[in-house]
């Protein structure tokens, strides 16, 4: 295989096959890896331009305590931890009212798999949010969350997301994919839902009416290979629904997990040439979405040019990564603009009511 034949592909807007995917993704001389870039950086501005998508998002965590045990994640917590809390509805509403001034026009919810935290919990904790500002956006819970919440109270997931829909929810985020492969899924995650179920969860809400974002974690026990089987799992299910919104890489973070404390088993990832290979194997996704506080801010900007457009948000007392060793730098609207303007790009700031998911 030689790249010649592969970027003649994708100038023909070809589809990519597995292999071709991989073979990008294994590229180590540099020369190659540039002629990478370029690649994908053309194709996000043939599908969306110069135009970088960002939002002001609040995080809202319910709880942090939850029945799983991951290996991978630094956020869970069991009765008793110092690190465990529990906020109620009306603990939260006060939150969003704190922050309402701020230009919000996105709540970002999801949390640890609690009964506490049940359809009860979530009607009395979305009307709250509406009751701050029904324009809010409210992008909410993952499809472990839905599948926890189907089996508590013994109904199915679409009953349950008709019960959401009706108290406003507006679309779910890209967490709790993991890995697709199944393999990699039970060792990282043993407890969750399969990625078969995973992905039909997602179906069931698209059929609904509901868009949702979707990422994929790498740079832990998962090889190449693995990397480029979850993109075509995810491809094939956009065929299908045309749902999905977003896609998200997630870099782990090594920070306060029992994963992270194995380095010896974690398998290093070229980040940038990940961000690219997504969004060439991705041929039909408009939004690569770039987490700041994954990788870093001067990272994050420059992964604007492997393929990403959307630079995430001001991500107000967001929990996950920080906990995990993130980056927490404080960002607000101005800063996010002058940093997207500093690239030659075009912020393009999503405002209430005319809203459409990140």
């Amino acid at each position: 295989m030689h790249l010649n034949e592969i970027i003649e592909k994708i100038e023909n807007e070809e589809r990519l096959t597995s292999e071709e995917g991989l073979f990008l993704l294994d590229t180590k001389d540099l020369e190659e890896r540039e002629q990478i870039r370029q690649l994908a950086d053309l194709r996000r501005k043939k599908k969306v331009g110069d135009e970088v998508l960002f939002a002001s998002t609040l995080f809202v965590y319910p709880t942090n305590l939850c029945e799983l045990s991951c290996s991978f994640c630094s956020f869970y917590a069991k009765p008793g931890w110092k690190k465990a809390w529990y906020a109620t509805p009306a603990q939260i509403e006060e939150k969003v009212r704190l922050h309402h001034p701020k230009g919000l026009n996105e709540i970002h919810i999801v949390g640890g798999l609690w009964r506490e935290c049940n359809l009860d919990y979530y009607e009395e904790l979305f009307h709250r949010i509406h009751s701050v500002d029904p324009t809010i956006h409210i992008k909410a819970l993952t499809p472990v969350e839905y599948d926890f919440l189907a089996k508590l109270h013994n109904i199915s997931v679409e009953e349950v997301f008709k019960k959401m829909i009706s108290w406003g929810l507006g679309s779910l985020p890209g967490g709790g994919a993991e890995s697709l492969v199944e393999e990699i899924r039970r060792k990282i995650a043993p407890g969750k839902i399969s990625s078969d179920e995973f992905l039909h969860i997602h179906r069931i809400a698209h059929r609904l009416g509901l868009s949702s974002n979707i990422s994929m974690l790498f740079g832990h026990i998962e090889e190449n290979k693995d990397l480029i089987f979850h993109l075509v799992k995810v491809r094939e299910l956009q065929d299908e629904t045309h749902g999905f919104h977003t896609f998200v890489p997630l870099k782990f973070g090594i920070e306060n997990n029992a994963l992270g404390r194995r380095k010896g088993r974690l398998m290093h990832k070229d980040v940038p040439l990940v961000y690219a290979v997504s969004r060439l194997m991705l041929d039909n996704f408009l939004h690569l979405k770039v987490l700041w506080n994954y990788v870093g801010v001067e990272e994050g900007l420059q992964l604007l040019n492997w393929g990403g457009n959307d630079f995430s948000s001001t991500n107000l007392e967001e929990k996950v990564i920080a906990m995990a060793g993130g980056d927490c730098c404080k960002m607000d609207e101005p800063h996010m603009r002058a940093l997207i303007e500093s690239i030659g790009r075009i912020p393009y700031f999503i405002h209430s009511g005319t809203y459409q998911p990140c």
